[in-house]
């Protein structure tokens, strides 16, 4: 990359911008991940904290925390554990202990609101998982991730058909969370419809099959999470920042594509809306979610479509794609705001700070291998092999065993795998 390059990435990713009233002093974002290894209550632990601020120190200009739930609901269903919890009151004074630990740096910090996993959820202790329609995920059928695997496949089990009560309960519960997340410190929020989850079962027909008013047009699909967002927005007042991380693509036959994610988008941004955390794919379509070059979401228009419906109003975030120089160049076109990044801030949370001061040069590069994801679903603490203080952040943080990285291995390795999948569907059918 020649000096004026780098000069054009450092000007225009260090430039600060404003979410709603608030000040971000640069365009990179941390996207939230799970992978805080926060207390068996859900309570942020010490490594959770020092994790954040590691990345604070690093220079990124906002921080969103995920890996968490807003509701009992969605602590009951994850299938991954703990979270942190925004579900009930005694958790706020934790909660603020993280915030003005993020705080010592000058970062503001937003909380993800996660309602429910919907088709993702776990069914457990009698309770039903729900989502806009009874259909069931098919884990990666259009492709999986570089070096992760699912032997035999994978198809979860259908959810039950939300009720309107059941709607109208959980938008209660993310306002409560809002109401905890503003009380414990944080800058802003942003809901999760994302994904496979349950609002983001509503707004596209791949899993929305509803006759009522929660189906059919862009309108109605896009209704329970356009409420959901007026409710929240009646809850913080007019100048908190509130934003939706949205799906963009579906990539998938009988889905829609950025225009008709786009047009469901501009139903829901009159609830309230000041940003969209764009994420590309879903679980069906998981290769596109965590893709291994940088800019798929441009090259597939996406954040172009989502400009043309919600206009310069709407502050959008780029998600996969950590190249400096193509994410700058999409934010001086106007097709978006920031870049948020997750695995690439594991890999190096300097990151920020060697852009924004020039040093590309010096950035250790995420590669891609997915070890982090793998990991998670494994349920084995995050480490990043890229990154030896990744999970360490914290010198008293548990980690994990030689069984476990043992078993991470073997789920990254092609043979290995291979042989599991074969192995896998044949035990599929002899049992038909």
């Amino acid at each position: 990359m020649d000096v004026t390059t780098a000069r054009s990435a450092r000007e225009v990713l260090g430039s600060e911008f404003t979410i709603n009233k608030l000040p971000i002093k640069n365009r990179i974002v941390l996207g939230p991940m799970s992978v805080l290894r926060p207390t068996e209550d859900g309570r942020p632990s010490a490594q959770t904290i020092a994790f954040f601020k590691r990345r604070a120190a690093g220079g990124v200009g906002l921080i969103i925390v995920g890996g968490s739930v807003a509701t009992e609901r969605a602590w009951r269903e994850s299938p991954f554990s703990p979270n942190l919890r925004f579900d009930k009151d005694e958790f706020v004074a934790d909660l603020k202990r993280l915030t003005d630990a993020v705080h010592e740096y000058d970062t503001p910090v937003f909380a993800q609101l996660f309602p429910s996993f919907g088709r993702m959820g776990v069914p457990r202790d009698g309770h039903q998982i729900s989502a806009a329609s009874p259909k069931p995920v098919n884990l990666g059928v259009a492709g999986l991730p570089d070096h992760v695997y699912v032997p035999g496949g994978r198809i979860t089990p259908p959810p039950h058909e939300a009720t309107v009560a059941e709607i109208k309960g959980i938008e209660a519960d993310v306002v409560a969370a809002a109401r905890r997340a503003k009380a414990a410190g944080f800058d802003g929020l942003e809901i999760g419809a994302h994904m496979c989850y349950f609002y983001s079962s509503f707004l596209s027909p791949l899993a929305n099959q509803r006759t009522d008013e929660y189906g059919g047009s862009a309108e109605n699909r896009a209704r329970a999470l356009r409420d959901a967002v007026a409710a929240v927005r009646a809850e913080v007042g007019p100048d908190f920042p509130i934003g939706v991380r949205m799906s963009v693509n579906d990539h998938m036959p009988g889905g829609q594509g950025p225009e008709g994610w786009a047009e469901v988008a501009a139903h829901i941004v009159p609830g309230g809306v000041d940003y969209i955390a764009l994420s590309d794919g879903n679980y069906e379509s998981l290769r596109e979610n965590l893709p291994t070059p940088s800019g798929n979401m441009l090259a597939h228009g996406e954040p172009q479509a989502f400009r043309k419906a919600v206009g310069d109003g709407v502050r959008l975030f780029l998600s996969s794609t950590p190249d400096p120089q193509q994410a700058a160049t999409a934010i001086a076109a106007g097709h978006a705001d920031a870049t948020m990044l997750a695995r690439q801030l594991l890999a190096d949370p300097d990151y920020p700070t060697k852009v924004v001061e020039g040093r590309e040069s010096e950035i250790v590069w995420c590669d891609q291998a997915n070890s982090c994801m793998r990991r998670l679903m494994l349920n084995v603490p995050v480490h990043c092999h890229k990154n030896p203080e990744m999970g360490r952040e914290d010198p008293h943080a548990k980690q994990a065993n030689l069984g476990q990285n043992l078993a991470v291995w073997a789920a990254g390795n092609p043979v290995l795998m291979g042989l599991a999948d074969k192995a896998a569907r044949l035990a599929t059918k002899r049992k038909r």
